[in-house]
């Protein structure tokens, strides 16, 4: 996963205090939809994201 697109993932979520699906950060990110929810998963695997049904978000968000 590039750095870059990794930041781009973060940086959308910033403002998603509820969290926000999968293609909506996508979308924010400017990626696409499957690179988005393989970084998405990564981020939950590290803590730093959790997912409630289909939304993630910021952990401590």
């Amino acid at each position: 996963m590039s750095r870059g697109a990794r930041d781009r993932v973060l940086e959308a979520l910033k403002g998603e205090a509820k969290g926000a699906a999968a293609l909506a950060v996508s979308k924010k990110a400017g990626l696409p939809l499957m690179e988005a929810v393989k970084i998405l998963e990564e981020l939950v695997a590290e803590g730093l994201v959790e997912k409630r049904g289909k939304a993630y978000r910021l952990r401590g968000a």
